[in-house]
């Protein structure tokens, strides 16, 4: 019984090794479709997680208070405001992570998981990378995004991807000592890597 996280760079195959690992392990597949119905749980919404993610310049404001219910806002902060800052956003997007956790049997795909669960025992932390030309042509064929736009949209989420691991973990937040196993995808076929991680997370946890 175990975590297992995965940070990866876009279209480097995290949401595909996760899937085909959570089947041969029999755990829970989490990424952004389950922790939808996980935020709606918790009274906060998809698109508070959604904007926070995709954009450089977004800032707490009243309009994205209103995407919280009062009395989850009150739980979280303590008190009743219209204005939700970063912090209280952080808190809230923590415990949905540490949430997730306490399933166990669980295989978590981005979301900065690593960083909260970072020295939860039993929780294993692997990091997916993958060369640009490697991406680009996994996005084409994969992902069905246009040959012509694949570029200059993974650069976009790089930038994104940079900007929101630094504001939630520092910057330090791709410091190697932080996982447990790196994978080069562009050495090591999806299924493979599938086996080398379950093999990884049984030596560890023997």
């Amino acid at each position: 019984m175990a975590v297992i996280t995965i940070s990866r760079d876009h279209a480097s195959g995290g949401r595909k090794l996760g899937r085909l690992l959570a089947k041969r392990l029999g755990y829970q597949y989490v990424d952004k479709s389950l922790f939808q119905k996980i935020a709606e749980d918790l009274n906060v919404s998809e698109k508070t997680l959604e904007s926070f993610e995709k954009s450089r310049e977004y800032r707490m404001s009243n309009r994205f208070a209103k995407l919280f219910s009062k009395s989850y806002i009150q739980r979280i902060v303590g008190f009743d405001k219209s204005v939700v800052e970063e912090k209280e956003y952080q808190a809230s997007l923590k415990n949905l992570v540490l949430e997730t956790a306490k399933e166990d049997n669980v295989v978590i795909v981005g979301r900065a998981a690593y960083f909260y669960l970072k020295g939860m025992e039993n929780c294993y932390h692997i990091r997916l990378i993958a060369p640009m030309d490697w991406r680009k042509k996994y996005a084409v064929e994969e992902l069905t995004i246009p040959t012509d736009r694949a570029q200059e949209i993974l650069k976009k989420s790089d930038i994104n991807h940079l900007w929101f691991h630094r504001l939630i973990c520092g910057n330090r937040f791709d410091d190697p000592f932080l996982f447990h196993l790196t994978l080069n995808m562009s050495f090591v076929p999806i299924e493979k890597a599938v086996e080398i991680i379950e093999s990884a997370v049984n030596v560890m946890g023997s």
